[in-house]
């Protein structure tokens, strides 16, 4: 694991396991073998039952806007538009 803040890089050890599907790292995780990086409204109510708690919270990175991708040699439907209008528009 890498972790980083303010220009400042560190390298955590090897890592007993390492699991790319939300659902087995939490349980991983709940099961004591180490620590996840979730979204939080996949954990927040192991958060709040005191299942789990925030740590490295300085160390977190903050969240990407969301990002839409679509060919750009196509012309987009009538439904399409609205929906990147309305994506727009909740995203500020």
């Amino acid at each position: 694991m890498c972790l980083s803040m303010s220009g400042r890089d560190i390298a955590g050890g090897p890592c007993p396991i390492t699991l790319h599907e939300a659902g087995l790292s939490r349980i991983a995780v709940l099961e004591d073998v180490g620590i996840g990086y979730f979204m939080e409204s996949d954990v927040r109510e192991d958060i709040e039952a005191g299942r789990l708690v925030r740590v490295l919270e300085d160390w977190t990175p903050p969240l990407m806007p969301w990002c839409l991708y679509y060919p750009s040699r196509r012309n987009p439907s009538a439904a399409f538009k609205a929906l990147i209008g309305m994506a727009r528009q909740i995203a500020g």
